[in-house]
């Protein structure tokens, strides 16, 4: 149509040269501009960095450049979150290489081994996935990706355009949008009209439980490796169907810090390649060029180290990436403007500006070292997956575990494309390491026993979950120390030195359906996992009435421990005839093994009417929830019990616990925290229990009511400054304050599981351990699970602590009028990634 009135326009004015040329030129002009699309500035209704861009609005700019862009952008959806906002990527390059994007993806994997055929290097393309504001109340990244999305898009940048020859980006504007929203909503309601730098304003002061975390307040930049959340789990698909070359993580950090960038600090894990550290280096000499032009302030080596794997600089690292952390000041104190220390304004424009330049600076490092990035990435694979680097080349779960557990893992496994399958041929005599008693042995491994093999791509990775402790070079460390899959899981396992490969693929357990001729008398399921708690909280959910052994029985030729659910038809005379179904339906449902018992005359021990067989009352659970309160512990609660076990909880908020209508709740909550309750909450809470309630105290909340005389969980009276040296020179007192610290490190721990608590676990636990708190072993109390005097740990426990923990409790349990209070004193919850405590927690519930 524009073309047609030009032409209309020339022959009607063909005597006016004047006229022909000013109208070509306006329609120059206007071709050009339909041709470069708005620019951020130009699609969104403020200034980027004048206001924090609430995520629609970023998912409306990202799809119209990528819809003005056809040639040089490609936006793929792959996933939502919790609360339905889309998760998106975008992928950028030149016109040619975005012509054949899906060739340039397959040569990667084959490159990596994760397909069939040999890569080809000789015209290589780097791949640099760039990931923002996993946080999302550390927005500068989240900010930073529009305009740098436009820079990638438009090309108009000769840099920009020369880098995109031979480097695909793939841009994740947004990792967290719940959590990222959660902050942008709350800062633009919260803020003034005019930028206000003071800190005491209330936009640099964000409320509990703050825009961190995703819609259930987990650390998404703590997940990349345990996949508990919905927006990993998808990432991790796209993630690996591109396997890329470099990873930068884009952060905040507190107001008055300088920039961080690569090379990170020690401690670094041992299977960190000599290329993956020299580059890393060479990158953030590369962004220190451009600082230095600038003036600004930057700092590298320090805090930030690439010890645990599920940050998202570690896990990229153990995938054969150049993982690198970015941390820009700011983060929710940030606001708009905020006063530092200094006396500087620290703008969001100045955290957008930093951020684009250290993102540019990695891409001009990726395209300018494209050939030996490829070719190094090519050989990390080819060579870890023939010479794997550890001491451990096989890992054997044994097939006497629980089958679900087993499933848990290969599912697990089948996240990060790591192979396995059955042993196939028995085999006696073999050097292993036994996690479950920390020594080596001569073992025997069955046919059916699950392996995992190093020698293959995923072969670091395998490692670094398997090993049983992973080499410490440094204590100064940012995160836990130990993590072993075998452990966290309660697994029988063995780590083997030798090379063995899985004979026959695994098949994932399916519970077999129950065939009955008659009306069963009674049902009997063993306490083994999560499965069997999620089935008995349905059945109660819907009316059926559970009990549970106090003690161990004999029936139908099977021996049974305490612990043991059992369903009667006798309690369940109001529904008997549906009962039978309604059992064998929630057993499929949940993947539960059924035993139906057709006599209550047992062979050994208490008949089915004995008052030993306990009735569990349906649990109404709520937990307390406020400033108090540990967010990240919170939420390990919250998901177990919304997402795993399928329970549904009522929060309430710790000062309103004497308002609070208590006798409609069997079992009360506190998770960690430091608490400061009012004498009216503390007074509230205890006539509760004396009236029958079970009060959970974790970690931290213990400390809240120790103090208490009728709460008999006592702490340990330890002066952590007995084997301190007379005179530290101050250069030392931050290396000798972690010898009275403890990062996290797992113990082996004692079990009574003749306990209801203890029901269904071995005789030992494996404990992650992240405080210094340490307790008495109590006298007027029952410690379910506790450390013995020989204990054995993994990871590091400082010096000054270890010692104090032997004879302590890690479960207890105290009677308390015609209440219960449980103390836990590490978290069974763990991340939701420490799978065996979650049993002791339902037993707790369960009982």
């Amino acid at each position: 149509m524009l073309f047609t009135s030009v032409a209309n326009f020339i022959s009607a004015k063909t005597a006016n040269k004047h006229y022909i040329l000013t109208w070509l030129l306006l329609t120059v002009q206007i071709l050009s501009a339909q041709q470069t699309p708005k620019s951020p500035d130009e699609f969104l209704p403020h200034k980027i960095g004048a206001a924090f861009t609430p995520h629609h609005l970023q998912v409306d700019y990202f799809e119209y450049l990528a819809s003005q862009s056809p040639a040089t952008m490609k936006l793929e959806k792959y996933g939502q979150t919790n609360e339905s906002r889309p998760l998106q990527y975008a992928i950028f390059s030149s016109p040619e290489n975005m012509a054949r994007l899906e060739q340039i993806r397959h040569n990667n994997l084959r490159l990596a081994g994760m397909e069939e055929g040999k890569g080809d290097v000789s015209n290589p393309v780097v791949i640099v996935w760039i990931s923002m504001s996993v946080h999302g109340n550390e927005p500068s990244g989240a900010e930073t990706s529009m305009p740098l999305a436009w820079q990638l898009a438009t090309q108009t940048d000769t840099s920009i355009r020369a880098w995109l020859r031979n480097t695909v980006v793939i841009l994740d504007p947004s990792l967290n949008p719940d959590g990222y929203d959660r902050y942008t909503h709350w800062n633009r309601m919260a803020s003034n009209l005019q930028v206000n730098a003071n800190k005491d304003a209330r936009e640099h002061h964000e409320p509990w439980p703050g825009g961190r975390y995703n819609h259930y307040y987990f650390d998404l930049n703590r997940d990349w490796a345990w996949a508990t959340q919905t927006e990993t789990r998808q990432r991790l698909v796209s993630y690996h169907r591109w396997l890329p070359h470099i990873h930068p993580d884009e952060h905040e950090q507190g107001i008055n810090e300088p920039y961080y960038f690569a090379p990170a600090a020690e401690p670094m894990h041992d299977f960190i390649t000599t290329w993956q550290r020299d580059f890393q280096t060479e990158i953030g000499a590369n962004h220190a060029r451009y600082f230095d032009q600038n003036g600004w302030l930057y700092f590298t080596k320090e805090v930030f180290d690439l010890f645990y794997p599920s940050y998202g600089d570690t896990y990229p690292m153990f995938n054969g990436s150049i993982g690198m952390t970015y941390e820009q000041a700011g983060g929710p104190a940030g606001g708009r403007a905020v006063f530092n220390d200094t006396g500087d304004t620290l703008t969001l424009k100045d955290r957008i500006a930093h951020h684009m330049t250290t993102s540019r600076s990695t891409l001009e490092m990726a395209s300018k070292n494209a050939q030996r990035i490829v070719e190094n990435f090519r050989d990390y694979y080819s060579k870890t997956s023939a010479q794997p680097q550890g001491v451990y080349k096989s890992f054997i779960v044994k097939s006497t575990n629980n089958p679900n557990k087993i499933n848990e893992l290969c599912h697990l496994l089948d996240r990060h494309n790591i192979k396995y399958g059955l042993v196939g041929k028995g085999m006696s005599g073999v050097k292993a390491f036994d996690y479950a008693s920390g020594k080596d042995i001569s073992a025997s491994i069955s046919p059916d026993d699950l392996v995992i093999s190093a020698y293959q791509p995923k072969s670091v990775l395998i490692q670094v979950l398997f090993e049983p402790e992973a080499r410490l070079q440094d204590s100064l460390t940012y995160d836990i120390t130990a993590w072993s899959l075998p452990f966290a899981q309660g697994l029988e396992a063995y780590a083997l030195k030798d090379k063995v490969e899985p004979k026959r693929p695994f098949q994932y357990y399916q519970a077999p359906k129950v065939q009955v001729p008659t009306p069963v008398y009674s049902w009997v399921i063993r306490r083994k996992g999560l499965e069997e708690s999620r089935f008995i909280g349905e059945l109660l959910r819907d009316g059926v009435k559970v009990r549970s052994a106090r003690k161990p029985f004999a029936a139908a030729e099977q021996q049974y421990e305490a612990g043991t659910f059992v369903i009667h038809r006798a309690d369940n005379r109001i529904i008997a005839n549906d009962l039978d179904r309604m059992v064998m339906n929630a057993a499929q449902r949940n993947n539960v093994p059924l035993q139906a018992i057709l006599s209550g005359f047992v062979s050994k021990g208490a008949d089915f009417g004995a008052e030993s067989f306990h009735l569990i009352e349906k649990p109404e659970v709520a937990i307390v929830y406020g400033d108090d309160v540990d967010v990240t512990a919170y939420v390990h609660l919250w998901y177990h019990f919304e997402q795993e076990l399928g329970h549904a909880i009522t929060p309430i908020e710790q000062n309103r616990l004497h308002r609070s209508n208590l006798h409609e709740y069997s079992t009360l909550i506190f998770p960690d925290g430091q608490y400061n309750l009012s004498e009216s909450a503390i007074n509230a809470v205890e006539r509760w229990v004396q009236n029958g309630g079970k009060l959970i105290l974790l970690e931290g909340a213990i400390q809240a009511l120790s103090s208490k005389p009728d709460f008999v969980l006592k702490e340990k009276n330890i002066d952590a400054t007995d084997s301190m040296p007379d005179m530290i020179f101050y250069s030392g007192r931050e290396r000798d304050n972690v010898s009275a610290n403890n990062p996290g490190a797992i113990v082996r721990a004692r079990v009574d599981n003749t306990h209801p608590i203890g029901a269904g676990l071995p005789e030992h636990y494996y404990s992650i351990k992240v405080s210094t708190a340490t307790y008495e072993m109590p006298e007027k109390a029952t410690a379910v699970v506790w450390l013995e005097d020989n204990y054995k740990s993994w990871g590091f426990i400082g010096s000054r602590i270890k010692p104090h923990l032997k004879k302590t409790p890690i479960v207890a349990t105290q009677s308390h009028g015609r209440g219960e209070v449980i103390y836990f004193v590490d978290s069974p919850v763990f991340r939701c990634f420490w799978w065996q405590g979650r049993q002791l927690l339902d037993n707790a519930i369960f009982d």
